[in-house]
């Protein structure tokens, strides 16, 4: 199975990746969502840390891709600007759209936990399309396995970076399915009360549980540290950072009013 749609749209010189079509729809998706759930009085300064979270986020996931491959970068500097050439971390994307939103909401004084909530759903459903854009695109392909290792229909037959195609574990497709049913528990109990914030870090540790566990199963070039691929410690950081959040609000904050 080669990949599904890596080019949605090709005209002349002009090339439209299904993947960046994609991740594009999760971002313009959630910053809807976030100005549908916002307080009227706050409904703009909301989509602006929105936005904040959105440049923060691409910046952080390509500095933090370019930094992991600093050995590729350093002989070509130029190519660690050319972001459309693919290439990005997303515990990067997390953690910079986090400072870029908690930056603007310091500067403007405004509440940043609410802000967070408003981002949950869109978190898992960005994360949901990512996966699907791997999938059309080919990238984060599963590790090879043997004849036999996954049980019949499991394997899927991918090529890798340079083309050579074999039975692989199906990464994109797991990690598909993982975002798309924790999206769904996380909607079926958006009226749960949770203290402010805390729903916000509970579905950024679900996508990086997700991540992290899927990393252990990848098959597309990482720097390894310890024995383990970077982004499975990135990934893992991210999820040990998320979780901690959230129960240390479940344990000491008050439970806010549940959202309508």
């Amino acid at each position: 199975m080669r990949p599904m749609l890596p080019i949605l749209v090709q005209a002349g010189p002009v090339t439209v990746s299904t993947f960046s079509v994609l991740v594009s729809l999760g971002v313009a998706a959630g910053l809807a969502w976030l100005y549908w759930r916002a307080p009227a009085p706050h409904k703009a300064a909301w989509l602006d840390l929105g936005l904040a979270a959105t440049a923060g986020g691409l910046a952080g996931a390509r500095l933090l891709y370019v930094a992991v491959n600093a050995g590729y970068y350093a002989g070509h500097p130029l190519e660690a600007l050319m972001v459309w050439q693919g290439g990005l971390a997303w515990p990067g994307a997390a953690l910079g759209a986090l400072l870029g939103a908690a930056g603007l909401a310091r500067r403007r004084g405004l509440a940043l936990r609410p802000v967070l909530d408003g981002l949950a759903l869109p978190i898992l459903l960005l994360s949901a399309l990512t996966w699907g854009g791997c999938l059309a695109a080919g990238c984060a392909y599963g590790a090879e396995v043997a004849p036999g290792e996954l049980p019949a229909g499991l394997a899927v037959t991918a090529p890798d970076l340079y083309g050579v195609s074999a039975p692989r574990w199906p990464t994109q497709t797991a990690g598909l399915l993982w975002s798309l049913a924790a999206l769904a528990v996380l909607y079926a109990n958006r009226r749960q009360r949770w203290p402010a914030g805390a729903q916000g870090w509970y579905a950024l540790s679900l996508a990086a549980l997700g991540a992290f566990l899927i990393s252990f199963v990848r098959g597309d070039p990482m720097p390894m540290a310890a024995g383990f691929r970077l982004d499975g410690l990135g990934s893992g950081l991210a999820l040990l950072a998320a979780t901690l959040a959230w129960a240390f609000l479940l344990r000491t904050a008050p439970p806010a009013v549940p959202p309508a």
